[in-house]
């Protein structure tokens, strides 16, 4: 955290600042690295060899203290074996007089009684049942064939300690033992020392100082030399169990390169300031221009007109200055472009007519023109766009918004919505991706258009369509009503004059062959009516559930006559299972009769129709197909016009197939003509196959 708040306070600071704190951390930094580095090698070389003096030391005097005890034991040796030879008065004052250490002989028989004492400063009478061994040293006594004693003190008060070794008398393992003054090893150690911070001390076996530089510390029972403030080494005197230790204090050891350091600190000091002074007026230098850019971006950024920056330096930063000058100049330029851009597109944008959202992928609705607010009754923005505009629950199938791979103004979809007046409208809305929208902001554009009038005016051209084909089907429908009339009434008279005359003959099964006959004819003109009815209605676009292969039947039924009169074959080809599809089937069938109208119309007598529907993946493919005299290639771009037709006059209005172009866009689906002069004409019509979802949402 503390790393975060100082990355943070270094970015808040000004250039001039981070100038000032670079110069000042790159100067300081690599000095103080160095002078670490430096200060930490000669440490470690200094300990080193401090610690190489003071076990050199310590080896010394403690092969000194070996060699003298050394000494002391073949001295006592050699007086064994003088002894045994009955030379032994003698040989207890020649060891006085070689070795001044010694201040008391005694033999011992084989329990540890003093025999016989010879004594520098005591009578060398034993006492009685006198024990010269303590216990620990006579366990020892008994396997070994020299046995040190523990340091104690004489009766003058001074250390001692005492040494033994066995001697054979007649059989009988006896001992010879000596107390060994330790004043000669106590002054050596002492004069051994080196400085007043500096200690040389020896130990017993049992931890004891018995041995020291400061007199203050002897026979204290431990001592700190382990401390890790100090510098120490330790020799073991493995014979006596002793250890020989030198320590001293690491402040007094490092004394001379803490001074050298702190000298060096002082010029790390020295060569800082100097160098912020010199950073100062690098940053003053430096940094005054891009201050002053930066007030002029600061001014242009609140739309302040400002003078360009006059700078002396020729260098990259007055290069800088000139292009920020040049910047600002074009900049105002476009801000001023921009400013009646915006005018323009707001004049647009409110008098287009037509309702504009920006909506972004999380359907949230962020702005909407004035249009579009007058129309909608919620204008609530966090309401998202499928409720607010379309006032469905989820958002709609086919959005490109749900649906990225959808192409470019697609989710072409009409609705129906109250006004706020309370009139319902019809609505067609198509959504645009924005590709350089900000995130958030609305990255995808709806156009709304009110396509009331235009969809009132498309109704009245396809019912002027299907009146024009009911005018030019009118002898058909009469014909074919006519035919099952006369059947009818010859039936009838037939059947009348018969009861009139009183025909014997006349049974009933006869009677009920003329009225199934009646009946058959009169179900038939019920059908042709029916379907004139339905064709004729006028009738508001409504989405069913609808069946080609019905609707196709009923189409044929509408023009049964004329192809019967015209001697034309139909062929049917038709898959046994195809799926519904949703829209309008009176519509669809108005498609079909006007196709089938063209194909009869294109062909003489003997033609043949071909009409076939079968499913094509996601879509129903129904083709009409005649051989006629086909169309020509360059009237084929025109045919889906208005008011453009190919036909002798009085035998078409030129709405037919824009009628028909209309009604499969409102579908979802396509129209292709294929023609070839001389051979026929074959028209493709794709309709897609929607989910049941699909049209429910289509539907609601």
């Amino acid at each position: 955290m503390k790393s975060r708040s100082l990355l943070s306070w270094f970015y808040s600071q000004s250039i001039r600042n981070k100038v000032l704190v670079f110069g000042v951390l790159m100067s300081t930094i690599p000095l103080l690295l160095i002078s670490y580095f430096y200060y930490t090698q000669v440490k470690m070389d200094l300990e080193d060899r401090i610690m190489e003096k003071q076990e050199l030391l310590t080896k010394n005097l403690s092969s000194e203290i070996k060699l003298e005890f050394g000494k002391t034991l073949q001295q006592i040796q050699m007086f064994a074996a003088l002894y045994q030879y009955g030379d032994g008065k003698q040989g207890f004052y020649e060891i006085f007089q070689q070795n001044e250490t010694i201040d008391e002989i005694v033999i011992t028989n084989n329990s540890g009684g003093v025999v016989e004492r010879v004594s520098r400063y005591q009578l060398n009478l034993p006492q009685k049942d006198e024990n010269w061994f303590t216990d620990e040293m006579w366990d020892d006594f008994q396997t070994e064939d020299k046995v040190y004693g523990a340091v104690e003190f004489n009766d003058l008060g001074q250390p001692v300690i005492k040494l033994a070794i066995p001697l054979l008398n007649e059989g009988e393992r006896y001992g010879i033992g000596v107390s060994i003054q330790l004043q000669k090893i106590i002054g050596r150690i002492s004069s051994l020392r080196q400085d007043s911070s500096s200690y040389l001390y020896l130990l017993d076996q049992y931890g004891r100082v018995i041995a020291h530089q400061d007199y203050s510390r002897l026979w204290e029972k431990s001592t700190a030399y382990e401390s890790k403030n100090l510098l120490s080494v330790k020799t073991n005197i493995e014979e006596l169990n002793w250890t020989l230790v030198m320590e001293q204090p690491k402040g007094t050891a490092y004394l001379p390169i803490n001074k050298m350091f702190q000298t060096g600190l002082i010029a790390v000091a020295v060569s800082t300031l100097l160098i912020s002074i010199i950073s100062i007026y690098a940053g003053l230098y430096f940094t005054k221009p891009i201050l002053l850019l930066d007030q002029g971006m600061k001014k242009l950024k609140h739309g302040i007109k400002i003078s360009p920056i006059e700078l002396k330096q020729k260098d990259e930063v007055g290069k800088l200055a000139q292009s920020f000058n040049e910047m600002t100049k074009e900049l105002q330029t476009k801000s001023l472009q921009l400013e009646m851009e915006k005018e323009r597109l707001k004049v647009v944008v409110e008098g287009i007519g037509a309702g504009l959202a920006l909506v972004t992928k999380e359907y949230a609705v962020t702005w909407m023109n004035p249009t579009l607010r007058e129309w909608i009754e919620h204008q609530d923005l966090n309401l998202p766009c499928y409720t607010m505009i379309g006032g469905h629950p989820s958002p709609c199938n086919d959005c490109p918004i749900t649906d990225l791979n959808l192409g470019e103004g697609s989710g072409n979809k009409e609705m129906k919505l109250m006004t706020k007046s309370g009139d319902e409208r019809i609505f067609q809305h198509r959504v645009f991706s924005l590709s350089h929208a900000i995130e958030g902001e609305g990255e995808f554009l709806v156009v709304i258009e009110d396509i009331t009038e235009q969809r009132e005016m498309e109704e009245k051209i396809i019912q002027t369509d299907k009146l024009s084909a009911l005018g030019l089907m009118a002898s058909s429908f009469a014909h074919e009503v006519n035919n099952p009339l006369t059947t009818i009434n010859v039936y009838a008279e037939d059947l009348t004059d018969r009861f009139e005359m009183k025909d014997e003959t006349l049974d009933d099964d006869e009677i009920y062959d003329y009225l199934r006959k009646i009946i058959e004819n009169t179900k038939r003109c019920k059908s042709i009516t029916s379907n004139l009815l339905n064709f004729s209605r006028k009738s508001q676009w409504k989405n069913t559930s609808v069946d080609i292969e019905d609707t196709i039947e009923n189409s044929i039924r509408l023009v049964e006559h004329t192809l019967k009169r015209k001697n034309i074959s139909v062929q049917l080809r038709m898959d046994t299972s195809l799926p519904t599809i949703v829209g309008d089937h009176l519509k669809l069938m108005q498609v079909f009769v006007n196709l089938i109208n063209n194909a009869v119309d294109a062909m003489e007598e003997g033609g043949y129709l071909t009409i076939s529907a079968v499913q094509n993946r996601s879509k129903v493919k129904v083709t009409v197909g005649d051989t006629g005299i086909g169309i020509p290639r360059e009237h084929i771009s025109k045919l889906f016009d208005p008011f453009y037709t190919t036909k002798p006059v009085g035998k078409g209005t030129g709405l037919g197939l824009s009628v028909c172009y209309g009604i499969i866009q409102q579908f979802g689906g396509n129209v292709e003509i294929e023609s070839e002069e001389g051979k026929g004409t074959e028209v493709t019509v794709l309709i897609p196959i929607k989910e049941e979802k699909q049209w429910v949402q289509q539907s609601s």
